[in-house]
């Protein structure tokens, strides 16, 4: 086996070499700052992830992935050594290098989010032990088995004549309007999940619901199914909890939204929907 590249994560923040490649060598960052480790094939490459401490709360980290400041450009290790990147601006890079890591990272990121907090058996208690063979976890009292967590979510722009409903969310940055988007729950389809997550947060119904395309979205492990769909009837009325506020937009005046590399990017001003509009 030859060295492995270094997948190096601080929170949803990835580092590259000056050369926006993934380092073989590690920076110098403190030892005390390590929160976990895997080894793990990752598109056929040998490769060791580690996840380090980060100073911002979960709720920043959360934000910063759909609208916050440009990735981050500090230094480690010395100017020359590589610099700390936001996941998401890898989304939304021009850079083919860059661009290439998006999905690797992705897994990467999602892979040791799931390994740092599976730590115990559900059921027993017990600390548990990677599984031989596989990316599993097991608890080596009752042999309970823990396999990758993924929460798969739909997103979904709504369409009225030439207007798209767009909320600020009470959960995230208030100042930006972005879609309807919540999680799918057992039971139900994926159409049925955007029709019921757009009633009960902005009290309108929905029909031509139409797929637009998925992307991984480690934050901390879900899977994004994007949607179009046309207004069928209702007033917008949203649910407090969850919406502050709930408003269609002609496409000439948009406000405040989640900026290129998210979800919702893509299905408001992407590729996604060219044939549904």
């Amino acid at each position: 086996m030859g060295t492995p590249v270094l997948y190096l994560f601080r929170s949803s923040e990835l580092f590259v070499t000056q050369y926006n490649t993934l380092p073989i060598d590690y920076p110098d960052i403190g030892e005390e700052s390590l929160l976990d480790s895997m080894d793990i094939d990752i598109a056929g490459v040998p490769s060791r992830i580690l996840l380090f401490k980060d100073e911002a709360s979960r709720a920043a980290v959360v934000s910063a992935s759909v609208c916050g400041p440009p990735a981050s450009s500090d230094s480690c290790g010395g100017e020359s050594s590589g610099k700390w990147i936001r996941l998401r601006s890898i989304f939304a890079s021009d850079d083919p290098l860059l661009a290439s890591l998006a999905s690797p990272a992705a897994r990467a990121l999602g892979l040791i989010n799931w390994h740092n907090s599976c730590r115990f058996c559900a059921r027993c208690g017990t600390a548990v032990i990677d599984k031989p063979g596989e990316i599993a976890r097991v608890c080596p009292v009752c042999s309970a088995i823990y396999y990758p967590r993924i929460s798969p979510a739909i997103i979904v722009l709504v369409h009225k004549g030439d207007t798209v409903l767009l909320a600020r969310h009470a959960a995230r940055n208030q100042e930006v309007y972005s879609c309807i988007a919540g999680f799918l729950e057992h039971g139900e389809t994926l159409e049925e999940c955007v029709a019921r997550e757009v009633f009960e947060e902005t009290g309108i119904s929905v029909t031509d619901i139409c797929y637009a395309g998925s992307q991984s979205w480690p934050y901390p492990d879900q899977h994004m199914i994007a949607f179009h769909a046309r207004w069928a009837s209702g007033e917008v009325t949203v649910d407090p909890k969850e919406i502050l506020e709930a408003r269609w937009f002609p496409r000439d005046a948009m406000p405040a939204t989640p900026m290129p590399g998210t979800v919702a990017w893509r299905l408001i001003f992407g590729d996604w929907g060219d044939d549904f509009r």
